[in-house]
């Protein structure tokens, strides 16, 4: 991590912001009075130095979400969620709940995501993602356009296991397709509501399942390719991105067919630290 972070700066003079938010289920919790659970929660995080954003019911049975704030450190970021994780997954065992951040542990409910926040400031602190209505910067339109042109080959990352592909289907509240749009939840890449030059992306594509310090990684790598071949996306979806109109590119369907792309990716994955399975 601490390389990559390294090029972003030393080629680009740029630091990434991130910030993670990441579902679960919380099985055996309904119609409990959960607010000492939580509170559990919020004392151990505090006691970590874990710096929580926002805990909020999701859309799923039993199911949650946790957003840590912003961070100079993609470092602290992937290790504040892992330890997230952990403290999660102790208490609960404690209320006799069971914890899971499988990506999608209900067949007929919703998926659980990891969702990656990430902007590029300059050394003066000045965020370099800028977008007001046409016009955007052109880091902005860099990362992205690196960030989707990686995407299809490095599915593996963001979805680890046959299991993980299951959360990709219709209806399901998750991306299908390579895509991005202005606060738009069926992309890919969505730039949330915020000021003009404050944009962020959020990265919805992997699943909770996902090892969070590749999902990073991977990240951060495409957007310093994109920054450096200088590649522009297509255009933005305003609809629902899963529609066959948009011609968008569908994710892999199966866990196979992505690894088999990922083994033979034209993309200098290696020459970027990227372990690939051949």
């Amino acid at each position: 991590m601490a390389n990559i972070s390294a090029r972003l700066l030393l080629d680009f003079d740029l630091r990434a912001i991130t910030a993670s938010e990441i579902e679960f289920y919380l099985f055996g919790s309904d119609g409990k009075d959960l607010s000492s659970f939580w509170d559990e929660v919020k004392s151990s995080c505090a006691s970590a130095e874990i710096d929580l954003f926002k805990i909020e019911k999701e859309r799923g049975r039993e199911q949650y979400e946790i957003s840590l704030k912003p961070c100079y450190s993609a470092e602290k970021t992937v290790q504040d969620t892992l330890k997230l994780k952990e403290i999660i997954n102790a208490i609960s065992a404690q209320y006799s709940i069971q914890a899971s951040f499988a990506a999608k542990p209900v067949h007929n409910d919703f998926g659980s995501g990891l969702h990656i926040h990430v902007h590029l400031e300059n050394k003066q602190g000045k965020n370099q993602f800028i977008k007001q209505d046409a016009i955007i910067s052109d880091t902005l339109i860099y990362a992205l356009g690196g960030l989707l042109l990686w995407m299809p080959d490095t599915m593996p990352i963001f979805a680890p296991s046959a299991a993980s592909y299951a959360r990709f289907g219709t209806g399901s509240n998750a991306p299908q397709t390579v895509s991005w749009g202005a606060n738009n939840r069926t992309v890919a890449l969505r730039l949330p509501d915020s000021a003009y030059d404050n944009k962020r992306i959020e990265h919805r594509v992997s699943g909770a399942d996902a090892d969070v310090w590749q999902v990073v990684y991977i990240i951060l790598c495409a957007i310093h390719y994109g920054l450096l071949t200088k590649v522009k996306p297509d255009g933005q979806v305003y609809g629902d991105a899963s529609l066959e109109m948009y011609n968008k590119p569908r994710f892999p369907a199966t866990f196979e067919v992505a690894a088999k792309r990922m083994a033979q990716s034209i993309f200098p994955l290696r020459q970027y630290g990227v372990l690939i399975d051949s």
